[in-house]
């Protein structure tokens, strides 16, 4: 837990800016014939297509511990920042960009060429036994027009050699630790953050908005335009793919193949 000197009160605009610098950023960009992969349980797969609508998790549930941090020389200048106005001032920047992590939102997808045996070794032990296949364009069209989800590739950093990053609200959520590039990842993600005037910020600030913030968004989003194919995991049998085809046609996605796993494919038939 975050302990902070004293207990502080803000809602001065400058002072927000100076945490969350106002900066013109943008996450970078694949091709936009990337194919990206979501590896998801069955019942994942019917509520996007019963609801229209992504799933965006909370980033503080997440495994990787750093989601969300700065690298300490960032840390250090936006506290530089602030230390005219608050005592401790690198406790309170993290402080902010602790809660931050309870009110942002991801989508996580893989970026491959075609579906790969390390990503459903990964899943398909937490009962993760559908992928669904997109392109970067694909998931743009996706979304609703005006949509608030900022988009784009996960960049791998090393963290503790890294002077500077641009900051603002979503930017965090794009760097991640060197350890991580494997997965090479593409996000979707949704800052909810807002910090109201006059808040009082004290060593209860941070679960104050865990309490007030939930666990995911369901993002709106054109599931036809979205789901390019469906690839059923490599230990599951015929009879799932005849039911993911089951489920396409149910929900007006007859034109969407449901796959068996290309891992399975015998090169001596």
């Amino acid at each position: 837990m975050i302990r902070l000197t004293d207990a502080t009160r803000v809602g001065e605009s400058a002072l927000m800016n100076n945490i969350f610098p106002d900066e013109e950023w943008e996450p970078a960009q694949p091709a936009s014939d990337t194919e990206l992969w979501r590896y998801i349980d069955f019942t994942q797969f019917v509520s996007i297509l019963e609801n229209d609508a992504l799933w965006f998790s909370r980033a503080a549930g997440f495994f990787d511990s750093y989601e969300g941090a700065l690298p300490p020389a960032k840390l250090r200048k936006i506290a530089d920042g602030v230390s005219d106005r608050v005592s401790d001032s690198e406790s309170f920047v993290r402080a902010f960009y602790d809660a931050l992590r309870y009110s942002t939102y991801v989508s996580c997808w893989h970026e491959a060429s075609e579906e790969t045996a390390a990503m459903w070794q990964v899943y398909q032990p937490k009962g993760k036994e559908v992928a669904l296949k997109t392109t970067a364009s694909r998931f743009e069209r996706a979304l609703d027009t005006g949509s608030e989800v900022v988009s784009g590739q996960v960049e791998y950093i090393d963290y503790s050699n890294t002077a500077d990053i641009t900051v603002n609200r979503v930017s965090p959520f794009f760097f991640k630790r060197e350890s991580f590039e494997p997965e090479s990842e593409f996000r979707g993600v949704i800052s909810d953050f807002e910090s109201p005037d006059g808040v009082r910020i004290d060593e209860d600030f941070v679960d104050n908005v865990a309490e007030e913030s939930s666990t995911g968004r369901p993002v709106t989003v054109d599931t036809s335009e979205l789901i390019e194919e469906v690839y059923i995991s490599p230990v599951e049998g015929d009879w799932l793919v005849s039911l993911v085809d089951d489920v396409l046609d149910t929900y007006g996605l007859e034109d969407v193949p449901a796959n068996p796993s290309t891992l399975n494919e015998d090169p001596f038939e």
